[in-house]
């Protein structure tokens, strides 16, 4: 049987995510805005809570509709049958994501859809389903963009971006989906040699490692006990589940690649190191103490560059980095290499530094990072 499905993901690198999928399930894959839909079985729920690398949650979608106001997300609420999803025995909550202008607020339209939910089952059943806001059972979402509403079940739970590997918390760390995303955009799975100046806590290096050695994300989050939400879903297999971890088998040899990781400071270094061996991949990455600002003294020919350099908050600090980005980028232009993969929350002053040391900006995307709106780009030498 097949059902639909709507996997949320970073705003601005849908495209990457829909590739992803696509790949995985063999199947076709529509983007929106900050979410990707597609239809598969039931199987998918496993095979993207394990091997995604750029979506933050799945969510097995139980209906779509369009509406004018709260009594009419009421009624498509209402119409849906539940009981195929939600045993007698099982708690519930109803979490809403709202995006657009309306009389009525997030609040609002999770209880309105909780009663509707609670209503429904009694009608079907006689049964009164009870409400669990901190640890239900299962977990209903919503999302609600100006006039249109979808209602699903969130089958991952804890966001994806979590990944579990992490024993060093750097202060400006980049979510993983965004660094897969942007390994991606840099076509470096085509290549060899990885580069990343301004490596902070690893995250990037780690990713491409996982991305390369095709170490699902599903065993770090187990150890970390960062559960999945779908094991509480009672129509599915989880037997099936049990048995693709069984036969789970990644190679942790030395492939044909090289990643080399690099920052100036040494406790980033020192947190870096703690990462990189708590992802398993401390065998396959270099890491140097370094000053991006001479990468061309350190490497003179690699392939590809994908880096989060810092983007400054206060006035000194965008001092520091108008700096930092102009030495990095003439550094860079005395190495040879195909492709750079840039994160910035600064990007007017990034972009000012590309044009001026010659380089050529082959995409540019806006992401959100950190609470800010930030900018992907892709540049080339020119």
């Amino acid at each position: 049987m097949v059902y639909d499905f709507l996997a949320i993901v970073n705003i601005g690198l849908e495209k990457f995510a829909a590739k992803e999928i696509s790949e995985l399930l063999n199947t076709k894959v529509y983007e929106d805005v900050g979410s990707v839909s597609f239809y598969s079985d039931l199987d998918a729920i496993f095979k993207l809570n394990i091997y995604s690398r750029t979506i933050n949650k799945l969510i097995l979608v139980l209906g779509r509709s369009s509406f004018e106001d709260l009594n009419d997300i009421y009624k498509f609420a209402n119409y849906i049958r539940y009981t195929d999803f939600i045993s007698r025995d099982q708690t519930f909550a109803v979490r809403v994501e709202r995006i657009g202008k309306h009389n009525f607020t997030s609040i609002d339209a999770a209880e309105r859809i909780g009663q509707a939910i609670i209503d429904s089952y009694i009608e079907e059943t006689g049964h009164r389903l009870k409400v669990n806001l901190d640890d239900p059972d299962v977990e209903v979402y919503s999302k609600i963009r100006d006039d249109q509403i979808i209602i699903g079940i969130n089958t991952t739970g804890i966001s994806l971006h979590r990944r579990g590997y992490k024993k060093y918390k750097h202060p400006s760390a980049l979510s993983p989906t965004i660094a897969a995303s942007m390994l991606y955009l840099a076509n470096w799975n085509e290549e060899k040699c990885l580069v990343d100046p301004m490596c902070g806590g690893a995250t990037i290096p780690i990713e491409a490692a996982h991305i390369k050695l095709k170490i699902p994300i599903s065993i770090f989050r187990e150890r970390a006990k960062i559960g999945y939400a779908f094991k509480k879903l009672k129509f599915l297999d989880i037997e099936k589940y049990e048995k693709m971890m069984e036969k789970e088998s990644y190679c942790l040899s030395n492939e044909n690649f090289k990643i080399v990781a690099c920052d100036i400071s040494r406790r980033h270094i020192k947190g870096a190191k703690l990462n990189l061996s708590s992802a398993l991949v401390n065998e396959f990455v270099d890491i140097l103490i370094s000053d991006a600002r001479n990468i061309d003294k350190i490497f003179t020919n690699f392939d590809t560059i994908v880096v989060n350099p810092p983007y400054g908050k206060r006035s000194a600090d965008i001092r520091y980095v108008r700096k930092l980005y102009d030495a990095f980028l003439n550094s860079l232009k005395r190495c040879s290499f195909k492709n750079a993969v840039v994160i910035t929350a600064a990007p007017k002053i990034f972009k000012s530094y590309v044009e001026k040391n010659g380089f050529s900006i082959l995409e540019e995307r806006s992401v959100s990072h950190g609470g800010l709106i930030a900018k992907v780009f892709k540049i080339i030498p020119s």
